[in-house]
């Protein structure tokens, strides 16, 4: 008798995003060793500032998520830490290594779109704008979103990144890259005729390109946005090559801890914390690079009040 347990319900093949995001993190695991650690700050003064300033910023038409706080305290952490904020050049060939520490911060959020697949555009230089700066730019990343043809994006992302790799000598990725294409069942070769002279009468400002995409110097995930009442969090992450430093952040949960109270007493309490994986690339830096950024999000959680002068 057939066993009916292993039968398949459905298949389904990999789209454009999804073999991008396959090839990716395939590629990570393969080539970067990984060190992760789970920090788990306590926010409780912190959040609570956080809500005055969502407030103060609603009655002046002005919305701060929480998302947009985080990437503001993560890129105040990376100004602290440079060597987190960078990308690697490595040949496993010769065991030689450079590490390229870029001057501005580049955020890549994961972004979830309407039909459930994730694609990761960059903010641009996070570390120099204000908090409201941040929330602007995120909601004219979504509004560019709406006028994108995801596919498209994505297909001439795939080229841009293959002509990157041609421009640093990665003829052997390259090649395997081509040669998959060419054989793959399932090619996509871009927009043509009407179509694509219809879409790119849309201006590059008003919808996603390549660039919106790449030359990201930091991966920030949080999954805390997708499911809020989340008990979990994130133990590990990838770190996208060439980038050598991943942020994971979790929901904002309630536990037991130890805190000063206002007459200077320790005493136990219900707190709010936040679990943070931060995950690096152990070729590029050693932990000791990661203990800056730590200290600098401690001083903040600490000493929450400077948010209002973001």
């Amino acid at each position: 008798m057939k066993n009916s347990s292993i039968r398949v319900r459905k298949s389904l093949k990999f789209d454009l995003q999804r073999r991008i995001v396959s090839h990716k993190t395939l590629e990570s695991w393969r080539s970067v060793p990984h060190v992760s650690y789970v920090y788990e700050p306590d926010i409780t003064d912190f959040y609570e500032e956080y809500i005055k300033l969502a407030r103060d910023g609603e009655n002046t038409g002005r919305k701060i998520s929480f998302n947009t706080i985080m990437l503001k305290v993560i890129a105040e952490g990376l100004s602290k830490a440079p060597n987190l904020n960078a990308h690697i050049e490595y040949n496993q060939r010769r065991t030689e290594g450079i590490l390229h520490i870029m001057e501005s911060i580049n955020i890549s959020m994961p972004w979830l779109l309407p039909d459930g697949r994730m694609i990761t555009p960059v903010i641009y230089n996070t570390g120099k704008m204000s908090v409201y700066e941040i929330s602007e730019y995120i909601s004219k990343l979504s509004e560019k979103i709406k006028k994108t043809n995801i596919d498209e994006m994505l297909y001439k992302t795939v080229i841009a990144d293959t002509v990157n790799e041609l421009r640093q000598l990665n003829i052997k990725k390259v090649i395997g890259r081509t040669i998959a294409s060419l054989t793959s069942s399932n090619q996509f070769k871009g927009l043509s005729g009407k179509r694509k002279k219809h879409y790119y009468r849309i201006p590059d400002k008003d919808r996603l390109t390549e660039q919106d995409i790449l030359n990201g110097t930091v991966t920030v995930s949080n999954i805390g946005s997708l499911y809020k009442e989340q008990k979990g969090f994130f133990t590990l992450l990838e770190v996208i090559p060439p980038q050598v430093f991943a942020v994971g952040i979790g929901s904002v949960q309630e536990k037991p801890g130890v805190y000063i109270s206002n007459v200077g007493k320790k005493e136990i309490g219900i707190r709010k914390t936040l679990p943070l994986c931060l995950a690096f690339d152990h070729r590029a830096v050693d932990f000791y690079a990661v203990i800056p950024f730590i200290k600098r999000l401690d001083e903040l959680f600490n000493n929450p009040g400077v948010i209002h002068t973001w």
